[in-house]
């Protein structure tokens, strides 16, 4: 399989082997970068060219979730897919003595950011926040979500699931053979399909979700990045949040679901420019 540019770390973690990747002047505010939740994604992945950017002037940690990449395929079928992760991010940033950070998540990363945001106790030791095209979980577009989790490990399967979220898989030939590589990391697939499996014996009742209604007690600077030829999320999704959390700002850009693939620079710049002064 592909080496990654920078070598990955591990650190047991809320009891898992967690693995990560670290860049920049540990002496400088520190940034957590939170990957997507496509098969095959990894820190490296989702972030190898925005790590380069922000190292220059932060200390950069990439963790790999619970499922990803070098970190533990564990599965947890009692909760929802952010309740545990948001734990284990908890206890990622207690290892490495992370007491204050800022946060960026993209796609999944990004509704985990969010989620963890308005959870009380506020478990992640978050400064400012940048979500990139995480919703939070709402406002995210049925056949889209269907064609996420529509993947069977190939070379064809990464091209489809990298182009729901760049406009063009032009240039992203290694992007998408690495994604097929992460792919088949034992246990992978298995824990990101796992979810999915419903007894049919029970009827399964989910408690009411009240993630919306916490927005509006938010008080975290917040960065909300919006792609206007996203097809994964409806249309419009920044504002409908900036509107229930006023001390959010929403930002569209002329990509799709992930300019941090996309157009890392750019989108890099935009993130600097935020975590220093509040700006885009």
């Amino acid at each position: 399989m592909t080496k990654p540019s920078r070598p990955v770390q591990t650190v047991m973690a809320g009891g898992f082997r967690t693995a990560y990747v670290e860049a920049g002047d540990p002496q400088r505010d520190t940034v957590v970068l939170i990957h997507d939740g496509g098969f095959g994604t990894t820190a490296e992945l989702c972030w190898g060219p925005v790590i380069d950017a922000l190292s220059k002037d932060f200390h950069v940690v990439a963790p790999e979730l619970l499922g990803w990449g070098g970190t533990d395929k564990a599965v947890f079928l009692d909760r929802s897919p952010y309740a545990a992760r948001i734990v284990h991010i908890a206890a990622f940033c207690q290892a490495l003595d992370i007491d204050r950070a800022h946060f960026v998540g993209a796609s999944f990363g990004g509704s985990l950011l969010l989620r963890a945001l308005v959870e009380p106790g506020s478990p992640w030791p978050v400064d400012r926040a940048v979500s990139i095209s995480g919703t939070g979980g709402p406002f995210r577009v049925p056949e889209g979500i269907a064609a996420l989790a529509d993947y069977e490990p190939s070379l064809e399967a990464a091209e489809k699931m990298t182009r729901l979220i760049v406009r063009s898989t032009e240039g992203l030939d290694d992007h998408i053979r690495r994604r097929h590589e992460n792919s088949l990391i034992p246990g992978h697939w298995e824990s990101l399909m796992a979810p999915r499996l419903s007894n049919p014996a029970v009827q399964r009742q989910l408690p009411p979700d009240t993630f919306l209604d916490r927005m509006r007690e938010l008080e975290t600077p917040l960065l909300l990045v919006e792609g206007r030829y996203d097809t994964l999320l409806e249309t419009g999704w920044s504002k409908k949040l900036t509107d229930l959390a006023p001390g959010a700002t929403a930002v569209e850009v002329d990509y799709s679901h992930e300019p941090n693939i996309e157009a890392p620079e750019e989108t890099s710049r935009m993130i600097a420019a935020f975590l220093h002064n509040g700006t885009v």
